[in-house]
């Protein structure tokens, strides 16, 4: 195989500030979409009874039956 001698890449000013802006926005964008993400969505007020069997899978019916 043949062996080629390193390439030099050259970079201009605008070429290193438009990266620059570009991973800029990308960070901030990345930020922005998790922190909305991220906080919890809270409800205020009480909840029902039934809300909270729902959610916790309590069926008061099946354990109302009596012990043997």
């Amino acid at each position: 195989m043949l062996r080629r001698p390193p390439t030099a890449i050259e970079l201009k000013l605008d070429d290193i500030t438009e990266y620059e802006q570009h991973r800029r926005k990308i960070k901030h964008d990345k930020l922005q979409k998790s922190i909305s993400s991220d906080l919890p969505s809270f409800q205020t007020g009480p909840k029902s009874k039934q809300e909270i069997y729902n959610r916790i899978g309590y069926n008061p019916s099946q354990s109302t039956s009596s012990p043997s």
